[in-house]
């Protein structure tokens, strides 16, 4: 049985966990789906064993635990964040400097790992794990999950020789591969456009009345939904006030709901109250209760995603997968996931034209037909394309490619 190493992005896992306010042992005990648990999932369903391995400030030795939803092996390896620096070439060399070699080095010897799948190649630990893989002679993969690109002079000398010697890169966007392409022209690596996979037996609707009675909604109201990360630049939650105003302003029995929290909520909760717009509602936390996730999406009639800047969000391929046609913006990752447009199950958009946003909802409050045609769309979509047993496969394909020579 193969198995691959995944390294989730950051400098320590509380980068991603804090501003959501879980700890490592939600990490372990709690959170499931995602990109990172819907791979680990879609290598197991192909044979595989997946080793996640995260580093943390809150631990001093290295601590070997089990995923509770998976079942995956999870190294949690002491480490400390970089402090910000404004020079990002002085940042970018902390950053090297403080990855623990060493003990990333014993969990690859000690799970006898075949394999490193790094979740982004614009970040600095993709540069200290080539390094690795090129001494170890592992073969070294990385995904875009919507990160940043080279911040510094000092990373982007060392970023081409990393790039380079990566053995593949797997890119659902079409607007990132083709800037990866002008940016690293010398890269001979081959580049795989996989999504990120959705356990579609577990995200099925529920039925709407249950679903509505149980959270208290009334019957008749137009109930959108949005969920995830409150990050108010990338998630254009700023965009989506727009939008929703513009909407609400014809349809005043319309209701938005808006589940998650972040970084921004401190953002995010003032601007919610200078819209003054009391048909949305905000229930600001994280929550790791996917049943709680697919009830409101069985409650709904439409979901909507507003980002400026994406990998591929699972999150609309949640809505989909629960029977709901869903507006989206253009941004990179979300045209990949409706390549026929509304065949596919959404109605697409340009960030800086809401008015066509507010045409898509108003086009799908007054058709209830025309709704349940798009989440028709949406549903077979998912399972086609997004489902686990596909995204297995395409990963198995795709990591058990034989090596392209890297130039010297």
């Amino acid at each position: 049985m193969p198995t691959v190493a995944i390294f989730p992005w950051g400098d320590v896992i509380e980068d991603f966990l804090d501003p959501i306010g879980l700890t490592v042992s939600d990490f372990v005990e709690r959170m499931s789906g995602g990109w990172l648990f819907g791979y680990v999932a879609a290598l197991h369903a192909s044979g595989w064993r997946a080793v996640i391995v995260c580093v943390s400030k809150e631990v001093t030795t290295a601590r070997k635990c089990r995923h509770r939803s998976t079942g995956a092996t999870i190294w949690i390896v002491p480490g400390r964040p970089t402090a910000p620096t404004v020079r990002p070439s002085r940042h970018a060399l902390r950053q090297w400097a403080g990855t623990p070699l060493r003990a990333f080095v014993g969990v690859l010897c000690s799970e006898v790992c075949d394999y490193v799948l790094a979740q982004e190649y614009e970040y600095a630990r993709f540069d200290v794990l080539a390094l690795l893989c090129a001494w170890r002679r592992l073969p070294l993969f990385a995904t875009f999950q919507g990160g940043d690109v080279t911040l510094s002079s000092a990373e982007s000398k060392v970023r081409r020789w990393s790039m380079r010697r990566s053995r593949g890169l797997i890119i659902a966007s079409a607007q990132e591969r083709a800037r990866v392409a002008a940016r690293y022209p010398d890269l001979s690596s081959p580049v795989a456009a996989i999504p990120n996979p959705l356990d579609t037996e577990e995200w099925r609707a529920l039925p709407r009345a249950q679903a509505r009675a149980e959270l208290g909604l009334p019957q008749d109201v137009f109930l959108v939904v949005n969920h995830g990360r409150i990050d108010v630049r990338r998630k254009g939650l700023d965009i989506l006030l727009d939008v929703w105003g513009r909407f609400v302003h014809s349809r005043p029995d319309a209701r938005l709901h808006v589940l998650g929290a972040g970084q921004d909520d401190d953002q995010f909760a003032p601007m919610l109250a200078n819209a003054n717009l009391p048909s949305i509602s905000w229930d600001a936390r994280y929550t790791t209760d996917r049943l709680e996730v697919r009830r409101w999406l069985s409650a709904a009639d439409a979901y909507i995603i507003t980002s400026r800047t994406e990998g591929m969000p699972v999150a609309p391929i949640e809505a989909m997968s629960c029977g709901l046609p869903v507006v989206a913006s253009r941004a990179q990752g979300l045209p990949e996931i409706f390549p026929l447009g509304e065949l596919s199950g959404g109605l697409l958009f340009d960030s800086g034209d809401p008015m066509a946003a507010v045409a898509a909802l108003a086009r799908l409050a007054g058709d209830a037909r025309y709704r349940q045609a798009l989440a028709e769309a949406g549903r077979a979509t998912v399972e086609a394309r997004f489902s686990i047993a596909a995204v297995g496969r395409a990963l198995t394909n795709f990591l058990s490619r034989p090596a392209v020579k890297a130039p010297a």
